[in-house]
């Protein structure tokens, strides 16, 4: 449906964008109208100084200060050589409207105006003839210094208008702009948690699937009886782990596809509801047992699953990486412990290994450690938590993670 004020708004933008062309229009029907009542009243001094009024009109926006000192002179002349008002005196009108309503510069407006005021004074006095001459002038001089303050007053407004429409263009322009960095950001955040989930699922299922077929490997080449069974189990935990894996990239691929642009973590937290769960913990402990580590796992199960779900994703992943990081570096033999306490306060959570692993100085707290700790931490700090990775002093490794509980992280689950 089209709106009520189209055309009013086409009329507006046209005369915008056309300005010396509309003008020149408006100049040149003053001159027909204005300058022949002007050479009727006054004979041709006053054809020739309506005429020199009104032709600058043409240049008044693009020329507003020129045109305002030269109508200041025609004025000064016409006071000397004619001693009645022309009706060629509305350009000077119009002089004043444009300047308040085109100039910046508040002192050139004030000077307009004061040269308005000024010039309607002496044309009182100029154009008043007896009797009563005095009260005749000062009657005349209010009046057209009244008209003149009227015109200025409406040219500042419009001013006003015009400067409002451009600061709310140009607020318009900011907030697209605003709003396009904020799709560039959230897009990366996206790719950025995309890449860490894919990183996590990937590194942790083909760890497990390598250990396993390069045990299978070896015991098919070196062992004196083939055992059938422990081959199909061997199998069976390559394939399960595979196929948990491309399920959880696949969730990963559909968030990516979706345009919504809520918060990145909420979303991957609430793609993982119903997997990041006690089952699904104790379900990664005992693929990282079948793949020959022994773990320790203490934690009830109910600690885990009365946890808020975005939490809960978190400790999932941590563990994840952690037992990823036991199997790739911590060498043979090697136990590990996963262990969860939570008290009204905070929640902590430590992986510890006992491995000969590959030492290193100081902490590794995730820079130049590899992607999965830095991960690991980036999930960590992004809910106020505290994390630290660092090799123990004798032999093994650790991560120690403390969230608090007291953060907003959304209601608690019923799980």
């Amino acid at each position: 449906m089209e709106r009520p004020d189209a055309l009013a708004v086409t009329t507006y933008r046209w005369g915008r964008d056309h300005g010396l062309l509309l003008d020149s229009i408006f100049a040149g029907t003053l001159l027909v109208l204005l300058g022949s009542a002007s050479a009727f009243i006054a004979g041709w001094p006053g054809l020739v100084v309506a005429t020199f009024t009104i032709i600058p009109l043409a240049v008044r926006r693009r020329y507003p200060i020129g045109v305002l000192a030269w109508s200041l002179a025609m004025s000064v002349l016409q006071l000397i050589v004619i001693p009645i008002p022309l009706p060629g005196n509305v350009a000077q009108a119009v002089v004043v409207y444009t300047v308040a309503a085109n100039v910046a510069s508040l002192g050139v407006r004030l000077c307009t105006l004061v040269a308005a005021l000024a010039g309607s004074l002496l044309a009182g006095f100029r154009w008043s003839t007896p009797p009563d001459y005095g009260r005749h002038s000062l009657a005349a001089a209010g009046v057209l210094g009244v008209l003149a303050a009227l015109v200025w007053v409406i040219g500042n407004l419009v001013r006003g208008r015009e400067e409002n429409l451009r600061q709310l263009a140009h607020a318009v322009v900011q907030l697209e702009q605003g709003r396009r960095r904020l799709e560039q950001f959230v897009a990366q955040r996206e790719r950025v948690s995309a890449a860490r989930e894919i990183h996590d699922i990937v590194a942790h299922s083909l760890t497990v699937v390598i250990v396993q077929a390069d045990g299978a490997a070896y015991a098919a080449a070196n062992a004196d009886r083939w055992d059938r069974t422990q081959a199909r189990e061997v199998l069976d935990v390559i394939g399960a782990t595979a196929r948990s894996a491309l399920a959880e990239v696949r969730t990963v691929v559909d968030v990516l596809r979706d345009v919504d642009t809520r918060e990145v973590d909420t979303v991957f937290g609430a793609c993982h509801d119903g997997q990041a769960t006690g089952a699904e913990l104790r379900r990664l402990v005992d693929s990282v047992r079948a793949a020959g580590v022994p773990v320790a796992f203490d934690e009830h199960p109910a600690t885990f699953d009365a946890l808020p779900l975005r939490l809960r994703f978190v400790v999932l992943r941590a563990v994840q990486e952690s037992l990823t990081n036991v199997l790739k570096h911590a060498g043979s033999p090697v136990n590990a412990r996963v262990s969860i306490e939570c008290t009204p306060a905070d929640l902590c959570l430590r992986i510890v290994d006992d491995g000969p692993g590959r030492r290193g100085d100081g902490p590794a707290t995730g820079t130049g450690a590899g992607h999965g700790l830095a991960g690991m931490g980036e999930r960590v700090h992004e809910l106020g938590g505290q994390f630290r990775a660092e090799h123990r002093p004798v032999r093994g490794f650790e991560v120690t993670v403390v969230i608090p509980l007291n953060t907003s992280l959304g209601e608690r689950s019923t799980a």
